[in-house]
C-alpha cells in the first residue's frame, strides 16, 4: 500500500515518516509532503477556521493535492481532507488524523465513499492534563500574576482572592468530561488529596476515587471546575448563565478544551460579579484575542495562547500511536481509533 503523510510546522513530514516506519518495514511505500505555512500563527488561523467552519473552509494547495493523488492511506494532522482531496485520491482507503479532533476531515463524504477515517484520541492527553493542573494552581495561587508584577518591578502580594487563597487538599474538583484527558486530570488532582466529582453522560465506570454526579450537583459542590469534553451541538455553551448561577460561590473555572463549550459573555459577567473567584483559560472564541478582549482585561483570570497540548512528546509520539492502530487494518482487526466503523460493516 502507498502511504502519504502531510507534514506541517508541528508534526513535520520526517516525523510522520519515522512514525510509520513499521509500514515501510513490511514493504509498503511511505512518502511525505510538507504543507507549508509561513508561521505558527498562520497554521493556528487555518486550524481555527477549519474547526469552526469545517473541512471545506480551506482550499488545499495544488502542490499538496498533486503529492497525495496516489495515496491509499492518507495521513494528516491539520491539513484539511475535503471533498476535493478525497475525489483527487482515486485509490484512497484510509485517512488518519494525528490528533483527537477530526474536524479537518469531511467524514460524511469519506463514509459515503467507503473510506475509513482514523483519529488519535488521547495523543496529547498527558500534555493537556499536566497543563490543566498547572493552570489551576497558577490561578488560585496567583503565580502568573505575581510573576508579571515582579518582572515589571512591582512587589504585589494581595490579589482578588487574597482573603481566601486555598490549599488544594480536601477541596473538591469537578471534572466535566471523563475521556482520557479528564481521567488523567482526576488522577493528578487525586494525588493532591482532593475530592473528585465527575460528569460524563457517556461514562459508567470510573476509578474508585471519582464520584459521578449530575452537572447541577457538580456546579453546587465543586471548588474547581475543569472542562474536558468534546465540542458538538449538544455541548456548545453548556457552561452558560444558567449553569454559572448554580456554581458554588468562590469557585474557580479552568478551560483547556474548546472555547465553544463556554458562553464567554456569561463567564465574564460571573467573574466581574465575583460569583466565580477566578478562571484559567487556554482557549478563546477569537484567537488570537486582541488586547481589549473582555476576558483579558480582568484581574482574576490567567490566560495562555492555546498551549495546553503542545509538547514535543505529544507531537512526536502521535504518528507512532496512529500507525500502530492503522496496522491492524492489514490483518483485518478493528481499532478503537476508527471514527466511522460502519464502513467496515
Amino acid at each position: 500500500m502507498k502511504i502519504v503523510g502531510i507534514g506541517d510546522l508541528l508534526i513535520p513530514a520526517k516525523g510522520i515518516a519515522a512514525g510509520f516506519a513499521d509500514f515501510a518495514a513490511q514493504g509498503h511505500t511511505v512518502e511525505t509532503v510538507d504543507w507549508r505555512q509561513d508561521s505558527y500563527e498562520e497554521l493556528q488561523h487555518i486550524n481555527l477556521q477549519v474547526e469552526t467552519e469545517g473541512s471545506e473552509a480551506y482550499v488545499v494547495p495544488d502542490a499538496v493535492l498533486e503529492a497525495v493523488r496516489d495515496a491509499e492511506i492518507l495521513i494528516t494532522q491539520f491539513c484539511p481532507v475535503s471533498r476535493q482531496v478525497i475525489d483527487a485520491c482515486k485509490n484512497l482507503k484510509l485517512i488518519g488524523v494525528l490528533r483527537g479532533g477530526y474536524e479537518n476531515v469531511n467524514v460524511s463524504y469519506a463514509t459515503e465513499k467507503g473510506i475509513l477515517v482514523y483519529h488519535t484520541p488521547g495523543r496529547n492527553a498527558t500534555a493537556v492534563a499536566d497543563f490543566t493542573v498547572g493552570m489551576l494552581i497558577s490561578e488560585c495561587r496567583n503565580i502568573a500574576k505575581s510573576h508579571r508584577n515582579l518582572k515589571q518591578g512591582r512587589w504585589v502580594r494581595d490579589y482578588a482572592n487574597a482573603a481566601v487563597v486555598p490549599d488544594l487538599s480536601h477541596k473538591t474538583a469537578g471534572i466535566i468530561g471523563l475521556g482520557q484527558v479528564g481521567r488523567k486530570v482526576a488522577q493528578r488532582l487525586h494525588g493532591f488529596e482532593m475530592h473528585i466529582l465527575g460528569y460524563d453522560p457517556y461514562v459508567k465506570q470510573v476509578p474508585e476515587y471519582v464520584r459521578l454526579v449530575s452537572l447541577q450537583e457538580m456546579a453546587q459542590q465543586a471548588d474547581f471546575l475543569t472542562m474536558h469534553t468534546r465540542l458538538d451541538k449538544d455541548t456548545e455553551h453548556m457552561i452558560n448563565a444558567d449553569f454559572l448561577r448554580l456554581v458554588k460561590p468562590g469557585a474557580y473555572f479552568i478551560n483547556t478544551a474548546r472555547s465553544g463549550l463556554v458562553d464567554e459573555k456569561a463567564l465574564y459577567d460571573a467573574l466581574v460579579s465575583g460569583r466565580i473567584m477566578g478562571a484559567a483559560l487556554d482557549v478563546f472564541d477569537v484567537e488570537p484575542p486582541p488586547a481589549d478582549y473582555p476576558l483579558l482585561t480582568l484581574d482574576n483570570v490567567t490566560v495562555t495562547p492555546h498551549l495546553a497540548g503542545g509538547t514535543v512528546d505529544a507531537f512526536l509520539n502521535s504518528p507512532r500511536l496512529l500507525a500502530q492502530e492503522m496496522l491492524k487494518y492489514l490483518t483485518g482487526e478493528m481499532s478503537g481509533f476508527i471514527v466511522n466503523p460502519q464502513v467496515r460493516g
